[in-house]
C-alpha cells in the first residue's frame, strides 16, 4: 500500500516566495510518487475566486495539474483563507474538493480529515464570520463584485482577521477541547488529522470505548510541514523553509 500525505496552511501568497518555492519541491521531491496529497485548507492565503487572473494563481495551477497528470490524486478541503476555490480550479487541476470534516479508510483505520477551524468554538467572533462567509448569499453577493473591488476587500478582512488574532489567548483562537472529545466519540476515528491552529503536535487520546490520535499540521513559515501515512502509521516531519 503507498503512503498517501497531508499538509495544510501553506499560505501561498506570491510565485516568488520561498514557501512557494518550497511546495513546488514537495511536490517534486519530498513524497513518494504516485500517491495521494490531501490539502486540508489555507493552500492560499487568499483565494478571492476561480476568475483569479493572477500570475500565482496561474503558475500554481499548472504546477498541480502536472502533478495529477504523472498519475497523482489531489484532494482539498476549504480552509477559512481559500473557502471561494470551487469547481473551475477543481476542473483545471483534476484536484477533488471533499466535505469538512471528511472520513476515509486507510489500512483499514477510520481516518477523519479536517482543517480544523470548526471546532474553534471559543472564538465565538470568527465563529460568527465563518458562518457569514460560508453562506451561499454571501459568496453569491462577493463572487459579483469585480475582481479588483474583491481583492481589496479580502486584503481589507485579512488585515482586520491578523489583527484580531493578536488581541486573542491561545485559549481562544485554539480548537474547544471539549467539542474535540464529542466529536471524536461520535466519530471513532483511529486517527484525526487537521490544520489551522499552527500548533502542530500528535496528542494520543484515550476514550472508554477506543483510542485514537489526533494530529494538527503545522502551517509553512520557518518550516514546511507534512505527515506521511503508511502501513507503519504517521509520521509528522518538518524540512527547512530558504
Amino acid at each position: 500500500m503507498n503512503p498517501i500525505y497531508f499538509i495544510s496552511d501553506i499560505h501561498l501568497s506570491s510565485v516568488d516566495s520561498p514557501i512557494t518555492r518550497s511546495f513546488f519541491d514537495l511536490l517534486d521531491n519530498k513524497i513518494d510518487t504516485p500517491t495521494s496529497l490531501y490539502i486540508l485548507g489555507d493552500l492560499f492565503e487568499v483565494w478571492i475566486g476561480d476568475d483569479d487572473d493572477s500570475e500565482l494563481a496561474a503558475v500554481v495551477k499548472s504546477k498541480l495539474l502536472d502533478f495529477t497528470n504523472e498519475g497523482n490524486k489531489l484532494f482539498f478541503i476549504a480552509g477559512n483563507r481559500d473557502f471561494l476555490l470551487d469547481k473551475e480550479f477543481a476542473s483545471s487541476t483534476n484536484i477533488e474538493i471533499l466535505e469538512d470534516p471528511f472520513s476515509m479508510i486507510f489500512n483499514e483505520m477510520k481516518v477523519v480529515i479536517s482543517h480544523g477551524d470548526f471546532l474553534c468554538t471559543n472564538d465565538s467572533e470568527y465563529m460568527e464570520f465563518r458562518e457569514q462567509v460560508r453562506s451561499p448569499s454571501w459568496k453569491s453577493e462577493f463572487l459579483s463584485k469585480p475582481l479588483h473591488e474583491r481583492k481589496k476587500i479580502a486584503d481589507s478582512m485579512r488585515d482586520a482577521s491578523n489583527s484580531a488574532s493578536k488581541d486573542k489567548s491561545s485559549e481562544i483562537t485554539d480548537v474547544n477541547l471539549s467539542d474535540v472529545d464529542l466529536f471524536l466519540q461520535k466519530e471513532k476515528p483511529g486517527l484525526f488529522i487537521h490544520g489551522h491552529t499552527h500548533r502542530p503536535d500528535l496528542h494520543d487520546l484515550e476514550y472508554e470505548d477506543f483510542s485514537t490520535q489526533r494530529i494538527v499540521l503545522g502551517d509553512w513559515d520557518t518550516f514546511g510541514w507534512c505527515l506521511k501515512l503508511d502501513i507503519n502509521g504517521p509520521d509528522l516531519f518538518k524540512f527547512k523553509i530558504q
